[in-house]
């Protein structure tokens, strides 16, 4: 077979001398480009062997420098990467010229690798006899991007070494290093037994280190103490980094003793310590817990004039909060930072523990501030303490919602627990939005969140009449695989049913029975509620039958709330009828069945039995409340039984019931109904003197007693106090004076209310329109209506 007339050319030509002129270079570069160019052939190791042996190390240089544009570049699987810079540098020529040509030459290798079999390839470089060429041939393989580069790279070294063209030592220390890191022992053994018994490349101290670390890193210490004697047998001495390397083995695995006997060897061979050394003892004894021995190393680093850095400080101050000596740390990193040191972020964590354990919460979160102000790591703990303490301390929710934030954007959350408290907190303060964007961040970071944290969030919203945003976050679970429980169904069906929504309730309820959960007690009673409410009793009662048919038994609260459902609907008879059912169960009344019952009967006007049920209530042992005392009162003076209601009142101030502002606005509106405005006045200055401050419903009532009397200027007066008192009017306040205004002819102040509810972002309802429209276009004040319309 003939070979091609390039490859003929460069077999006629191999002997020729070593290429140095400009126009020799750049024909060498011609022929190289053109062997490269051409398809592989059986003769192409020994063709690219002998083009490079005759270029050399300086001749390839000389020819890439040469050409007047370089190799176009080569696939991407073969490009250097550009991430090595070390090994780039420690293989780099020393001249300027030289050091230009270095790219070019990287490109012609990748190529040559690209082209031909590493095998074939290292071959050629090997057959050249160029130290710098197999450096380089060695550096293209471990900088490629493309995968088993270390393997290459290491093939390649075997392939130049047994061929006689190893490396440069700083190459074969660079392979080793590499393949330390990657934690390959075997290629590292291999490696460095054949640059030992192959002797074509001088070992030197680095070489050794680099083996001892890779077997001190896989726990072999008794092969890397064998290494250790092997490079005193080869005549080199070893340095601080060699027993750095080994003494921090020896702490790791707990032989302490074993590092400070080697310690002693160290200065014995007239290696000084650095403070490397020390941080490692130091380390060592902390891990041993006898950190009692520090003092003698503190003391012999300062023998030596070695001053204590960061690791020592950070060590040192670790200890100490882990013993609990909280003030002998802070005072550690008092002195660090006083020294113009920068705490870590490792110290910076350990003080904020301490600072939590002592209590002082608020300089932690000074230094969790600090901290992120800095962008440092915040440990996870840090973030909850902090956060777990900002919640037990009042108006402090804003700094709540920050911080839970910015540990979401950190990648973390507070734990399950801590998450779940946030998310309640935030919504019982109100700030509903807060804590739903929280929990939407959390999703959008897969950071995973709790059915009970979803379910407080879902909770929350429904409490705080947020229905529409509930019902967004109940779908967004749904649309995101969280798996809902019969408690989510509970609280949605709850939320829906105080909202009015019954129907929607119903719905939910159906699509928690199709998902598989059943309804439980809380979720008929939540139904029953709302029926009851309606006033819908036959519904109620079906519910309740169904209830019994699934195996449920009706509690007290089942009970509580269809008797109170028949109060409300004056069918005092059903009532009674649950009431001796429930205890024909076991069951005994509480004191919500008794006050509805006392209700039920005032509605009827039957007060001496509603007096009855007191004293059953009494004699059964159940103490009643003032909800129960305000009830009868409030019944009886519906009744016109002032004087009885007024014996209640008497009874309970002496008792010490504190019956509360609806206590005296009872008797307030009792007295105001029949007229008689001075003994409600009474009851609403002995209200003041008691501090006891008048609600809404309280002004109200007395300022239509007074407009109703006639006396407007009273009335006036009452409203300025309650305005003054910080307390808005609602329409039935400003029903109340508008029609009041009216009646005793005062429009000029009829008219200014509409203005002032205006102001106050108050709707106008069809009530106090109508009150004023009727007011104004009477025929004995149209002239004054046309005058304030101008």
């Amino acid at each position: 077979m003939k070979p091609p007339p390039h490859l003929a050319f460069l077999r006629c030509r191999r002997r020729r001398r070593l290429f140095s002129s400009a126009p020799d270079a750049a024909a060498a570069a011609a022929e190289l480009a053109g062997a490269l160019a051409a398809a592989p052939s059986p003769n192409a190791t020994r063709d690219l062997a002998a083009l490079l042996r005759r270029l050399g190390g300086r001749g390839l240089a000389s020819a890439l420098r040469s050409r007047t544009r370089p190799d176009p570049p080569p696939p991407a699987t073969a490009t250097a990467s550009a991430s090595a810079t070390t090994s780039s540098r420690l293989a780099s020529p020393r001249s300027s010229s030289a050091r230009s040509t270095l790219p070019s030459a990287r490109r012609l290798l990748s190529r040559l690798l690209h082209i031909y079999p590493l095998p074939t390839a290292a071959a050629a470089v090997a057959d050249a006899a160029s130290t710098a060429t197999s450096d380089l041939l060695v550096h293209v393989c471990l900088n490629s991007a493309a995968p088993g580069s270390l393997a290459r790279a290491a093939d390649a070294f075997r392939v130049l070494s047994a061929r006689g063209s190893s490396p440069s030592i700083k190459t074969c220390n660079i392979l080793i290093e590499a393949l330390a890191r990657a934690g390959q022992l075997d290629t590292v053994r291999k490696v460095f037994d054949q640059m030992r018994d192959d002797k074509t490349v001088a070992l030197d101290e680095f070489t050794y280190t680099s083996v001892i670390k890779a077997l001190a890193r896989a726990g072999e210490l008794d092969a890397a103490f064998e290494m250790l004697a092997e490079l005193g047998r080869a005549g080199l001495r070893p340095s601080v980094v060699t027993y750095n390397v080994l003494m921090d083995a020896l702490c790791k695995s707990g032989r302490v003793d074993e590092a400070f006997q080697l310690k002693g060897r160290m200065v014995e061979g007239k290696v000084r310590p650095s403070v490397v050394t020390f941080g490692i003892l130091i380390n060592g004894l902390a891990r041993g817990e006898r950190f009692g021995e520090v003092g003698t190393v503190l003391q012999e680093m300062e023998c030596l004039g070695i001053t204590w850095n960061e690791v020592i400080y950070n060590e040192l101050i670790g200890w100490y909060c882990r013993k609990g000596h909280c003030s002998e740390a802070l005072r550690l990193f008092d002195e660090m930072v006083s020294k113009g040191m920068k705490p870590t972020a490792v110290t910076y964590n350990f003080i904020a523990k301490v600072l939590c354990k002592e209590g002082e919460m608020e300089h932690a979160e000074q230094i969790l501030e600090d901290m992120l102000s800095t962008g440092m790591v915040v440990h996870y703990g840090l973030f909850n303490t902090v956060i777990a303490w900002l919640l037990q301390r009042p108006g402090r929710l804003d700094a709540v919602a920050r911080l839970t934030r910015e540990m979401v954007s950190r990648g973390m959350k507070p734990n399950d627990a801590l998450m779940t408290a946030c998310t309640q907190k935030l919504c019982k303060g109100g700030k509903h939005q807060e804590a739903t964007g929280i929990w939407f961040d959390v999703m959008a970071k897969g950071l995973g969140i709790s059915i009970a944290t979803s379910n407080a969030l879902i909770h929350g919203l429904c409490q705080g009449s947020n229905m529409k945003e509930a019902t967004g976050v109940l779908r967004t679970m749904v649309t995101k695989g969280v798996e809902l429980d019969r408690i989510t169904y509970n609280i949605m069906i709850q939320g829906c049913c105080k909202d009015g929504k019954l129907e929607e309730a119903l719905k939910l309820r159906d699509d928690m029975i199709k998902r598989g959960f059943k309804p439980d007690l809380f979720t008929f009673n939540t139904l029953l509620h709302a029926y009851c409410n309606l006033g819908k009793m036959e519904e109620a009662l079906h519910l309740l039958d169904q209830m019994k048919s699934e195996g449920l038994k009706p509690d007290i609260v089942t009970y509580g709330t269809v008797i109170d459902g028949y109060c409300k609907a004056k069918d005092i008879q059903k009532a009674n009828e649950y009431l001796t059912e429930l205890t024909k169960n076991g069951l005994k009344p509480n004191v919500v069945i008794y006050n509805a019952l006392i209700g039920g009967y005032g509605r009827i006007g039957n007060i001496s039995d509603a007096i009855a049920t007191l004293d059953t209530m009494k004699s059964s042992g159940i103490q009643p409340t003032a909800v129960t005392y305000c009830s009868l009162m409030y019944w009886m003076c519906h009744a016109g039984l002032l004087e009885e209601a007024k014996t209640i009142f008497a009874q309970c101030i002496e008792n010490c019931i504190d019956l509360g502002v609806i206590g005296y606005t009872v008797m307030i509106h009792g007295f105001c109904k029949v007229g008689k405005i001075d003994e409600a006045v009474m009851y609403f200055k002995e209200m003041h003197s008691r501090g006891i401050a008048p609600n809404k419903i309280t002004y109200t009532t007395l300022i239509y007693a007074y407009y109703k009397s006639g006396n407007n200027e009273e009335a006036s007066r009452l409203f300025d106090e309650m305005v003054s008192s910080g307390i808005v009017p609602d329409s039935v306040s400003y029903n109340t004076l508008i029609s009041g205004c009216c009646e005793v002819d005062s429009l000029d102040k009829a008219v200014e209310i509409p203005a002032d509810m205006s102001s106050r972002i108050l709707t106008k309802d069809d009530c106090s329109f109508n009150t004023l429209v009727n007011g104004v276009t009477t025929p004995w004040c149209q002239k004054e209506a046309a005058s304030s319309a101008e």
